[in-house]
């Protein structure tokens, strides 16, 4: 099998419906797990979230891979902030987190592959890049409360005073 062979095959998992949610269902098992290791859980449970932990990683490594492949124009990929987003957490999740200096680090950004489901679900995509061009806006809504507030807070002083 050659690389434009692999590159198609890949493509075409990249862009499966099937493919897709199975990932989505692998981000909610992740934040499962993550959620799990809050308690205090028994040792055979942690012994399996520790094994679920590499086979998530791992999971995530491969995805990871594939969509790199899948791309046509590998410069594209890293143009994409979310394919960089991505690949930071997946790449920093490899970090071994067994009482190392970078354990702390490792373990937060093993909660942020969780947000990983932004960037794997088209909509949620949509909504977070509207809502970042929408910032710039949201100071003038805060302008315009203030401006209510202070004329409430006045009206309010003015009429309640003793």
């Amino acid at each position: 099998m050659n690389y434009s062979s692999l590159q198609s095959l890949f493509y075409q998992l990249k862009n499966n419906r099937a493919f897709e949610l199975f990932v989505i269902f692998i981000i909610i098992i992740s934040a499962l797990e993550i959620g799990a290791k809050t308690y205090d859980l028994p040792v055979q449970a942690i012994a399996f979230t520790k094994m679920l932990d590499l086979f998530i990683t791992l999971f995530f490594l491969v995805e990871i891979v594939i969509r790199f492949v899948a791309e046509p124009n590998k410069r594209h990929f890293f143009k994409s902030g979310w394919n960089v987003f991505d690949t930071l957490v997946v790449v920093i999740s490899l970090i071994p987190i067994d009482d190392s200096e970078m354990a702390l680090l490792a373990r937060l950004v093993r909660v942020f592959r969780v947000l990983r489901m932004i960037s794997v679900i088209p909509e949620l995509r949509i909504l977070i890049n509207s809502l970042i061009k929408a910032l710039p806006q949201l100071g003038y809504v805060m302008l315009l409360m203030f401006i209510i507030f202070y004329i409430y807070a006045a009206v309010g002083s003015f009429l309640f005073q003793t």
